[in-house]
């Protein structure tokens, strides 16, 4: 394990690749932002941080013993305020899944990298740490069980029934929400106490992510999980780093594990409206720059500014 000179109060930033010369890249990249370290594959990473904390997480997934994701997992238990980066040159959506579920991935970086995405992406990524760790220090408010007037569940999807199904499965624990296009759950979200959103990566044939990632932006206590069957790597990708969803599960739904998603969901969503310090860390990624919007999205995006806030999960 090699550290780089450094001054302590500086944000402490660990990178993982088993390739020397990308890990020679990064320290000259980086020179003097950070207290940098450097582990040439994941074992050596997680030896390292059995006994050091850092702020900042940068590894590469395909490393020979141990993919990046695996390093990520653990590291997740071993230093959880990490905030964790993905750098990876391959789309492998069971491997992206696993990043969503059990690594909680701040972002994935593509390789090869542009040098500015990766620069704000560590410096936006060791802002939200240093807040997370403030957040830490504050005792966490009691969270309580949902009750029968918690925020509810809003499904978005094309099938008219799976909310139905949904509610069923839910039992009377959270009232469930349908909506068959986003016109329609922007006006859900408008009419009602809403903290968790299930919805398909694309409904009546259009991808969901701008909607999932102004929501996220302008309602940032809201918790997205995603529901598919068709989900491809790229949209993974971009609903992650686009739209910081929570959860990432295919169908068909199973139903002990859709209960387990929309418990542990709803939990996050009332953490982050008692604490909203920690939502820096689930800040969402700038759009790329595209043509001028259609006025109906437009005006769909205005609506979505201007929703109440129902952090007490109270009209």
């Amino acid at each position: 394990m090699n550290q780089s000179a450094s001054v302590v109060t500086k944000p402490r930033v660990l990178f993982v690749d088993d390739e020397p010369r990308v890990l020679t890249s990064m320290r000259m990249q980086f020179r003097g932002q950070y207290e940098m370290y450097f582990a040439e594959g994941g074992h050596k990473a997680l030896e390292f941080l059995k006994t050091a904390t850092v702020d900042v997480i940068v590894s590469d997934q395909r490393m020979p013993g141990i993919t990046g994701i695996e390093v990520l997992r653990a590291a997740r238990e071993l230093n959880p305020h990490a905030m964790r980066i993905l750098l990876t040159g391959y789309s492998d959506l069971n491997a992206i899944i696993d990043s969503v579920n059990e690594g909680e991935i701040f972002r994935f970086v593509s390789k090869p990298w542009d040098n500015d995405v990766l620069a704000s992406t560590v410096a936006n990524a060791a802002a939200a740490a240093k807040l997370s760790q403030q957040a830490a220090a504050v005792p966490e408010p009691i969270t309580p069980e949902p009750e029968r007037d918690a925020p509810g569940v809003l499904v978005l999807d094309d099938d008219p029934r799976m909310a139905a199904k949904i509610q069923v499965i839910l039992g009377d624990q959270f009232k469930v929400y349908g909506a068959a296009s986003m016109d329609e759950a922007v006006q859900r979200l408008e009419q009602a106490s809403i903290g968790v959103v299930i919805s398909d990566t694309r409904v009546q044939n259009q991808p969901v992510v701008s909607l999932i990632g102004s929501l996220k932006q302008h309602q940032p206590q809201l918790v997205s999980v995603i529901l598919t069957e068709r989900a491809d790597a790229g949209a993974a990708i971009e609903l992650i780093n686009q739209g910081q969803i929570y959860r990432l599960i295919t169908k068909p739904i199973q139903d002990i594990a859709c209960r387990i998603t929309v418990n542990s969901a709803h939990k996050q969503h009332q953490k982050l409206a008692l604490n909203p310090v920690l939502q820096r860390r689930y800040e969402v990624e700038a759009p790329a720059p595209t043509a001028a919007a259609p006025p109906p999205a437009l005006k769909l995006l205005d609506r979505i500014r201007s929703l109440r806030s129902w952090a007490s999960g109270r009209s």
